[in-house]
């Protein structure tokens, strides 16, 4: 299976959700068509690597040379080149490298947690910034074992942090639901990810049949910051947007004018008024369709 498509159309947690929900298997490219200055935390690179495994991202590289976690390894200085260079000698490459070197004793579960802190969970979050990039996902792409520590994280918590670290929302501001909207939740058990206090407030207050003008009355916050949060919880897929549509305006009808005719006299020029232009109304129809043939 193969997804593509350009962030000014879908934004990346919109792609994450769809993955996760979809429990997809593969490579997601993303190519960037302009270095935005939030990326200068992140290796330099025009094009990013997330691969995942039955819809958790499992690892995150900048190129495909399938060296990147050996690299990650020897920055941070977890092991001596030396030893890297052997290890890579004995390295099949047919289970994840970090559950290779963890069966080997080389590390330990909390070296391999750093490194998977470093390795996505640090940069992918500001990917979330990307204003203008297109991306791929190829359902075909087999796992990089080499690149994989073992450990993994649900899009879930990857694209709430990322979100939380936006700072510019301008590319997002169309996608806000409405002020006037009501939240309704989509699961019913609690959050599995981490909330932080006010995300936990908002939550309480979804029940349906709040707006989200009447939640940011409720806590004393801006409209805008409970409309963030709520797109949050949307990408994630825990709650859905409905949208208020306002019943049309009452027609008020003039009142009927006494010509002193009987009710019956009355009926019958109302009956000829109205026949008299529905006819027109039709005679003008077909005249305009002759004109059109």
């Amino acid at each position: 299976m193969k997804i593509s498509g350009y962030f000014s159309e879908f934004s990346l947690g919109e792609v994450f959700r769809l993955l996760e929900q979809g429990q997809r298997t593969g490579c997601l490219s993303i190519k960037l068509i302009n270095m935005p200055n939030i990326l200068t935390v992140l290796p330099q690179s025009q094009e990013y690597y997330l691969f995942f495994r039955y819809g958790n991202v499992v690892a995150a590289t900048t190129t495909l040379n399938q060296q990147g976690l050996w690299q990650l390894i020897e920055q941070r200085k977890l092991l001596h080149p030396l030893t890297i260079q052997r290890v890579m000698d004995r390295y099949s490459q047919n289970v994840p490298l970090g559950i290779f070197l963890k069966s080997q004793g080389i590390l330990d579960t909390q070296q391999l947690s750093l490194l998977f802190r470093h390795q996505v969970l640090t940069p992918v979050p500001y990917l979330f910034s990307l204003e203008e990039g297109y991306f791929e996902f190829d359902g075909r792409h087999p796992l990089p074992f080499s690149e994989m520590t073992g450990l993994s994280a649900s899009p879930q918590a990857i694209t709430l942090a990322g979100l939380r670290l936006l700072r510019d929302w301008t590319s997002l501001m169309d996608k806000l639901p409405s002020e006037s909207s009501t939240i309704v939740a989509l699961v019913h058990e609690p959050p599995s990810v981490q909330l932080s206090a006010k995300e936990w407030q908002v939550w309480e207050q979804i029940d349906g049949t709040t707006t989200i003008q009447e939640i940011a009355n409720t806590l004393g916050l801006p409209i805008l910051e409970i409309q963030k949060i709520c797109f949050c919880f949307i990408v994630m897929g825990l709650v859905e947007e409905i949208i208020s549509i306002s019943p049309p305006p009452a027609t008020t009808f003039p009142k009927q004018i006494d010509l002193g005719l009987s009710n019956r006299e009355s009926d019958n020029r109302a009956g000829a008024e109205l026949s008299y232009s529905f006819l027109n109304g039709i005679v003008s129809f077909l005249r305009n369709k002759a004109k059109d043939n």
